[in-house]
């Protein structure tokens, strides 16, 4: 028999005989290699004991119809590509919503733009709209052309609602129009915002780079030290020892607890008047806790933080999930409207069947798949690895895909582009499909946690399945599937006459 060449990429290999009951390690961090003995371990107590676990049970976890069904095909339409966006947008909301003549020439004239630029042109026309009847104090379905081309309403549109070269493009349109009814003299200039950061302090350099040592995200690095330096700007504008210094030149050293507490009593007060979430509360106070604990890991200085707490603030809340046609209509919407199906089809697959966020599926290289094995390789966050199984229509999707040419990443060449065009894609094939579901692509992310709990998974394995460090996330969506169970047995213990 003659051997298969070594030079076989690993992705690219096929083996159709792969044993159902392989054992499966599902995370590179477990302490113990799980032994490939079939019938090792009783069917029922193990069933969903992480530690105990195969391969076949963890395709069971993931791909069983009770626990996601498998997406049915829908009526087949012809292949519409995303030019076809624009004309259903145009068709189902600009005649609908939009009567005004200017702005629908407008939105004619922007239909040669890519789906998402057309569409967030449409939603400045919609804002304009509602400005305009606020300015004059009419209703929006009395706002006429006049109304558009009153130089009151430019400037004042213009000065609001235009924040880049997309959206000044409309105002530009109207100022030309207002130029020959002889209602504005001239072009008002667009003077784009300045990309300059805020000078940061010193030591909120350096915890950025202690957090980036760590590992953490860079939106969370951003996040966190915008809380920092916002402490510090409060304090050189409320505190008389720090009034005459800046956030950049401010000594930290000098932050005494009393001047923390007064912070913390800040913004606890916006918090009641509805000006701050508790969610933002709470990851203020995190924040600073933070940047006390780089200051004694890197200089040895002994934090004031005292009394300084939290509050309890619910992380999430219940929402409406689409039901299995709602998600059936999407993936048809992919594969109708999206410049790449199969490319395009693979992303939101990932996240809907493996649950992957969003910055997971961006990362994902073509040599992190193995089509022989049938497994892919996740790089979550804290620079952390997992190995998940490929089953079903995402296996035989990834398998066409090998057939096209390659790019840096699997679904695009950037990762900032790949995220970008998932999420606004998202928006749009969501619309399409009639979702009115709030978010964005976290919600394949939710439907993945909740249907596992709905099927009665054990906390420990859905931890490990969806990459979570604390337990009390899972819980949270594991008791409202509880709580839809119980309300359903307490409607069938009614008695109906």
């Amino acid at each position: 028999m003659k051997k298969q060449s070594s030079d076989t990429p690993p992705h690219l290999e096929n083996q159709n005989n792969l044993e159902t009951q392989e054992s499966f390690r599902q995370n590179f961090s477990f302490a113990e290699k799980i032994l490939n003995v079939q019938g090792m371990f009783p069917t029922l107590s193990d069933d969903h004991d992480i530690r105990k676990v195969t391969r076949e049970k963890v395709e069971h976890m993931l791909y069983a119809k009770q626990q996601i069904p498998e997406i049915q095909t829908m009526e087949d339409k012809a292949y519409l590509g995303a030019k076809g966006i624009n004309q259903w947008i145009w068709e189902n909301k600009v005649q609908a919503e939009i009567p005004q003549s200017l702005l629908r020439e407008y939105l004619r004239r922007s239909m040669r733009n890519a789906p998402h630029v057309f569409f967030r042109k449409l939603q400045l026309t919609r804002n304009l709209v509602l400005h305009t009847a606020e300015l004059f104090e009419i209703a929006p379905s009395q706002i006429e052309d006049e109304h558009l081309l009153n130089p009151k309403t430019l400037h004042q549109g213009f000065k609001h609602l235009a924040k880049d070269s997309y959206t000044s493009t409309l105002f530009q349109f109207l100022m030309r129009r207002s130029i020959q009814h002889g209602r504005l003299e001239k072009i008002l200039p667009f003077i784009k915002g300045s990309d300059k950061q805020t000078n940061m302090h010193p030591r909120i350099l350096g915890f950025q780079m202690y957090m980036e040592e760590k590992g953490f995200s860079r939106k969370h690095i951003r996040n966190t030290s915008t809380q920092v330096n916002q402490l510090l700007i409060w304090l050189c504008t409320n505190v008389q020892t720090f009034k005459q210094s800046t956030p950049d030149t401010i000594s930290v050293f000098q932050i005494q607890n009393e001047h923390l507490l007064m912070y913390r009593t800040y913004k606890l007060k916006l918090v009641r008047d509805g000006e701050c979430s508790q969610i933002s509360f709470t990851h203020s106070i995190y924040a600073i806790r933070s940047f006390y604990r780089f200051l004694h890991e890197r200089f040895g200085f002994e934090s004031p933080l005292q009394r300084f707490r939290s509050i309890k603030a619910p992380r999430y809340s219940p929402r409406e999930l689409p039901t299995d046609q709602q998600i059936e209509a999407f993936f048809h919407m992919v594969g109708q409207y999206a410049r790449n199906p199969v490319r395009e089809q693979i992303g939101y697959r990932l996240m809907f069947h493996l649950g992957l966020r969003l910055s997971e599926v961006a990362h994902i290289k073509l040599s992190d798949i193995n089509l022989g094995t049938r497994t892919i390789v996740i790089h979550s966050k804290g620079n952390k690895s997992h190995v998940l199984p490929l089953s079903g229509k995402l296996c035989s999707l990834l398998q066409e895909l090998q057939t096209q040419p390659r790019t840096t990443y699997l679904l695009g060449q950037r990762i900032s582009t790949i995220k970008h065009e998932v999420y606004e894609y998202f928006i749009l094939y969501a619309m399409i499909a009639g979702w009115s579901f709030p978010g964005g692509v976290h919600i394949f992310r939710h439907m993945f946690i909740t249907r596992l709990a709905f099927k009665g998974i054990l906390p420990q394995a859905i931890k490990e399945l969806a990459r979570v460090r604390m337990l009390d996330t899972v819980g949270l969506y594991i008791h409202m599937a509880h709580r839809d169970q119980h309300m359903i047995r307490q409607i069938n213990l009614l008695q109906y006459e």
